[in-house]
């Protein structure tokens, strides 16, 4: 019997954050003007934190300050004249750019004209390029000019050299496997479930802006999800997923926000599930970020994922909480593998996003260049997504720490296990990007 969904709704608890460090003194004076996108800024500090919490060099939790009731803080006697790096370039692509903004489509590993992808405006697209939009008490801002971007906003500070985000509960974040029981008890088979990387990194990246603002809802998320093909207004493929049913109706496999049908604790799979089968963005035809009809209208099975366009997509709708006036320059923009300037762009991107803003970055590459699917000769090539939730600068050499949701049985090899938090040359995630079937980065 088909089971309804559960707190799938906005108004949802929040949940409570993890234990946070705490700054030894406040800066007297602030350092920072900020203009919510959309609204007035309310800066006085909420319950709990809302800066980054994890490991690093430095303390960058800004959610131990609070602002003063205005929606300005003076700024230093001698201001920064602003970025001390080059913009990200956000604006290469293989064409012309539209002429009122951009669209970061480089040729795409599946095409998918029934999920077209929003165009983001070239002032939003500048300000998001030199690191003047902030996530801050649950809040997305605008820095002012006269702020560096790559220092605390509380405290004018640098960001530190080396900072990981927790990862007690979204190392455990790992997909679905292809066939076995789900929650319920129900058999299956569904080799989609193997595919499902873009979901499950976007759901690692959602967890923090769940603690940090209190959706989406990625604890909490449950219920039955079934293969969009009616959807995509394809025919169920045959030979096709094998799932459960009421009565002749198929009605897929249930999922929540933890569960141990694995053996192990696994976390996150009903929103996997969500991203992958039910999100749909204003404009979309089609529910999910995950791809299961090919553009001549013919079922795909296995699902071929979800595109580096679709998650930005995707990730956008969800930050903003589903609201139909800004969802498309909620956060997330796009960064191809063409990028001249990409080692350096995403060390940037990285570090504002993860040492400043507490939030991963998603990455879109090519496992040839990953450690744990290292095997020889029979190293596959094969288009993935993984979030970016750490990273050192000062180490010799540089390096990114990263999540991959496919767990030990999606990826057997011998670098592979679940719930690993692994390590990579900043300059291998780099090559793994720009090699064979890499696509880019998304932050």
């Amino acid at each position: 019997m088909k089971q309804s969904r559960q707190s799938r709704s906005p108004s949802r608890p929040r949940p409570e954050p993890p234990r946070q460090r705490r700054a030894g003194r406040i800066a007297a004076v602030l350092v920072v003007c900020l203009l919510v996108i959309g609204g007035a800024a309310v800066l006085s500090a909420p319950p709990g934190n809302a800066g980054p919490t994890g490991t690093g060099a430095a303390d960058t939790n800004i959610g131990d300050a609070s602002l003063p009731a205005s929606d300005t803080a003076s700024p230093t006697a001698d201001p920064s004249p602003g970025p001390t790096f080059d913009p990200i370039n956000l604006f290469a692509t293989p064409s012309p750019p539209p002429a009122n903004g951009a669209q970061p489509t480089d040729p795409a590993f599946t095409v998918d004209l029934r999920r077209p992808l929003p165009t983001q405006s070239s002032d939003w697209l500048n300000l998001k390029s030199v690191g003047r939009m902030s996530l801050i008490q649950g809040k997305v801002v605008t820095l002012d000019p006269n702020v560096d971007p790559m220092t605390n906003p509380y405290t004018g500070a640098a960001l530190p050299s080396a900072f990981t985000l927790d990862t007690t509960w979204t190392r455990w974040i790992v997909e679905p496997t292809g066939s076995g029981s789900d929650e319920k008890g129900n058999r299956y088979s569904d080799t989609s479930y193997w595919n499902l990387c873009g979901p499950g990194a976007s759901t690692v990246a959602l967890y923090y802006w769940q603690q940090l603002t209190g959706f989406p809802n990625v604890t909490g998320t449950a219920g039955y999800f079934l293969d969009p093909y009616a959807g995509e207004g394809v025919a169920w493929p045959s030979p096709g997923p094998a799932v459960a049913t009421s009565g002749s109706t198929r009605i897929g496999t249930y999922w929540s926000g933890t569960d141990r049908v694995s053996g192990f604790t696994a976390n996150g799979r009903g929103f996997i599930m969500h991203m992958a089968m039910e999100a749909q963005p204003p404009g979309w035809k089609s529910a999910g970020i995950a791809v299961f009809a090919s553009s001549d209208g013919s079922a795909l099975y296995p699902t071929r994922g979800a595109p580096r366009t679709n998650i930005m997509t995707g990730l956008n709708w969800e930050v903003s909480n589903h609201n139909l006036q800004s969802w498309s320059e909620s956060w997330y923009a796009s960064v191809i593998r063409a990028d001249p300037t990409l080692a350096r762009d995403l060390q940037t991107a990285v570090t504002l996003d993860v040492g400043r803003d507490g939030i991963p970055v998603v990455a879109e590459l090519d496992t040839f260049d990953l450690p744990n699917w290292q095997d020889g000769a029979k190293t596959p090539h094969t288009r993935h997504a993984v979030a970016i939730i750490g990273y050192d600068n000062a180490a010799n050499p540089p390096t990114y720490t990263y999540l991959d949701t496919c767990g030990r049985q999606c990826n057997n090899r011998g670098g592979n296990t679940n719930g690993q938090i692994h390590m990579i040359p900043q300059s291998a995630m780099v090559a793994a990007i720009q090699d064979t079937v890499g696509s880019g980065f998304v932050w």
